[in-house]
């Protein structure tokens, strides 16, 4: 109708849309004076607006939240390289503290956990038993921090004391595929790092985690700190 695509069009369309639109008001019948265009035209003029305002703002926010769930999906998809300074600690070390969130009672709970950080693919792998309270939280919501430093861990290879290192990331609960498919290779790849605690990696009731970092805080033992993030260009020294 003229009403639809006068809502729909803009400039010189809508010029030409808003006076057939008047025109076609009009009884058939009735005498199209210049005074009646114009009583027909102030009255109807701002509720054209209105529903074109309408319109607007309607395709805008569509626009806006397609926006946003196209770069949620990038965010989800993107594997840049970390800094190098984190890839070093990521690489000598092999404990860490998790975090993770239960968002019905809004707590957090913290569990020491074995990781083992893959370079090429720039993920961090984990394992938990199906049956822990973490577990419970990370199939709710996916959000966790995790926290790796070198002040005297005792860990194999990772006792300098220079780096303390906040990640923020998603935690993803790897589909178990057999030994042949990512959960396989994930889980084989986290022993061969640790392998001396096969009871917390392999077993029907454990889980393979995999963590995606989006965000970093490295804090040195000056004190000094330095923020990263996924969509950052900034390139830190080793």
């Amino acid at each position: 109708s003229l009403w639809t695509k006068s809502t729909s069009c803009s400039g010189a369309e809508l010029r030409v849309c808003f006076h057939r639109l008047i025109i076609n008001m009009l009884p058939k019948s009735s005498p199209r004076s210049p005074s009646l265009l114009l009583s027909l035209t102030a009255f109807s003029l701002p509720i054209v607006l209105i529903q074109c305002y309408k319109h607007y703002n309607t395709k805008r926010q569509e626009e806006q939240k397609q926006n946003l769930t196209l770069l949620s999906k990038r965010r989800d998809s993107l594997h840049p390289p970390l800094p190098p300074v984190v890839q070093k600690l990521l690489s000598k070390c092999r404990l860490a503290y998790l975090s993770t969130v239960d968002a019905t009672s809004q707590t957090s709970h913290l569990s020491l956990m074995r990781f083992t950080y893959l370079k090429d693919e720039e993920v961090i792998i984990m394992s938990t038993n199906v049956k822990t309270k973490k577990f419970v939280m990370l199939q709710k919501q996916r959000g966790v921090a995790l926290l790796v430093h070198d002040f005297g861990t005792g860990d194999e290879g990772c006792g300098n004391g220079e780096f303390s290192i906040t990640l923020n990331g998603t935690c993803s609960i790897v589909d178990n595929d057999g030994e042949k498919g990512k959960a396989g290779r994930y889980r084989a790849a986290h022993l061969n790092h640790n392998p001396d605690y096969p009871q917390f990696i392999v077993g029907d009731d454990i889980a393979i985690l995999c963590i995606n970092v989006s965000s970093a805080r490295i804090c040195n033992i000056n004190d000094q700190v330095i923020k990263w993030n996924v969509e950052s260009t900034q390139t830190l020294a080793s």
